[in-house]
């Protein structure tokens, strides 16, 4: 996948000179520390089929150099591997994430969607889905791992009607991102990449229809730690982080 070579590019200078202290795997996310304070965070389940499941990666990468965890967003056949790749890769993008500004109270307003506009929604995100219907748009979800929708109702919609689609962060983890969007023509289409997973750095959507990415950066690194170890979910993490908007120069 063309996406992680331009993770690992961008971010291996950094990661090459930075030690990780702590991977902590929690049931709802994962987060990695870095010992300069730095901490990132990335969601560990999405799919019920990875519930449970052992940490079948046999490195230990706490004390030991970042590019070593790093290189590992370049595979695809190890999915708490990439988990922690992309919580470290959050991490190492930490400090730049912080200087964003927190995202508009109303999405619809920064993207200027037309009155009775089409939303697709792959990833279910609940609030965002109620306040989008509730302010009067058709919004349609498609979200596997939790049985919302079906593929081959989802898409012919969405690709011939859908004004904006919103896409989940985790399908940087899964490797979809890029199959996904391959099915949108590009220019007709505008997408918003969102979730705490989300790699906030514009220079990796440039080449997508991507314009905005909006996503969590830890703020409150102690009770986010405690959250990730005690399995919270999402709603939980979002007290320890701030929620940001990344406008995408394409």
């Amino acid at each position: 996948m063309e996406l992680n070579n331009k993770i690992y590019s961008l971010f291996a200078d950094d990661a090459d000179n930075a030690i990780i202290e702590e991977v902590t795997i929690g049931l709802g996310y994962t987060a990695v520390t870095l010992n300069d304070g730095r901490c990132g965070m990335c969601a560990t389940l999405f799919d019920p089929k990875h519930a449970f499941s052992l940490n079948t990666d046999e490195n230990d990468y706490e004390g030991r150099g970042a590019l070593q965890l790093l290189r590992q967003i370049k595979r695809e056949d190890n999915h708490l591997s990439r988990v922690m790749a992309v919580a470290l890769v959050n991490a190492l993008n930490q400090k730049f994430a912080t200087t964003l500004p927190t995202g508009p109270e109303g999405l619809y307003k920064a993207l200027d969607l037309p009155v009775g506009a089409k939303i697709g929604m792959i990833g279910h995100f609940s609030p965002v889905f109620n306040k989008l219907e509730e302010t009067g748009y058709e919004v349609r979800s498609l979200d596997l791992g939790r049985r919302i929708g079906k593929a081959a109702e989802f898409y012919p919609w969405a690709t011939a009607e859908a004004d904006l689609l919103i896409l989940t962060g985790t399908s940087i983890v899964n490797n979809t991102i890029e199959e996904v969007l391959s099915k949108f023509e590009r220019g007709k289409i505008s997408v918003v990449m969102m979730g705490p997973s989300t790699i906030l750095r514009s220079e990796l959507y440039a080449d997508y229809p991507i314009r905005y990415a909006a996503g969590s950066v830890v703020v409150a690194k102690k009770d986010l730690l405690k959250a990730v170890r005690n399995g919270r979910g999402t709603l939980d993490i979002h007290y320890q982080a701030k929620q940001v908007f990344l406008p995408v120069d394409g």
